[in-house]
């Protein structure tokens, strides 16, 4: 295994130890991982399939580097390396940010309007990340099939960004006017 797909799968590894830890604390706290959808369901549900395939694929390349059609420079090995630990950083810190309120689409219950910590550079942090693995398994296992998994992901996660802005702006009002006013929605 070369060292950029060791960094690539240590960095999954941390995520997936993150989420596992606030996954623990959450279920001990609430009963339900699952909001509700801002957009519908099927899209919603595949949408997320097909960024976890995108990831499939880029873990894939790292475990074994010889699979595939093309081969990819070594340079953008590295850079696929590096936007998957910049991807990783922002992942975890989102996830420590939402703490207990981390959920799959909206809260159904009381919530609090996070903007502190990486949500004071990004109003989507989650989703930036995400999307960051996303471009990362482009670059990293580049063929057609990632291409057209990572397209509809992108695209019905920034449909599912803008139905979630429209949920925080009528349950926060005024306080999520100012905030999106001074933070972007992806960076």
């Amino acid at each position: 295994m070369q060292i950029h797909g060791m960094i690539i799968l240590g960095s999954f590894a941390a995520v997936l130890l993150s989420v596992f830890i606030i996954g623990a604390m959450t279920y001990k706290n609430t009963d339900n991982f699952l909001g509700k959808p801002t957009i519908d369901k099927w899209l919603f549900y595949t949408s997320k399939l097909s960024m976890v395939i995108t990831w499939i694929f880029l873990l894939t390349k790292a475990i074994d580097p010889g699979i595939g059609l093309l081969r990819v420079p070594e340079v953008l090995s590295w850079v696929a390396a590096g936007l998957t630990v910049v991807a990783c950083i922002i992942l975890i810190l989102a996830f420590a940010g939402l703490g207990i309120s981390l959920k799959v689409g909206i809260p159904e219950g009381d919530s609090q309007l996070k903007t502190k910590g990486i949500y004071r550079l990004s109003r989507n942090p989650i989703y930036l990340g995400g999307i960051i693995l996303v471009i990362a398994s482009l670059i990293y296992f580049p063929n057609q099939v990632n291409l057209v998994f990572a397209v509809y992901a992108i695209f019905i996660h920034h449909r599912i960004i803008l139905g979630e802005e429209r949920f925080l702006s009528a349950r926060f009002g005024q306080e999520w006017e100012e905030y999106s006013s001074h933070v972007r929605r992806y960076l």
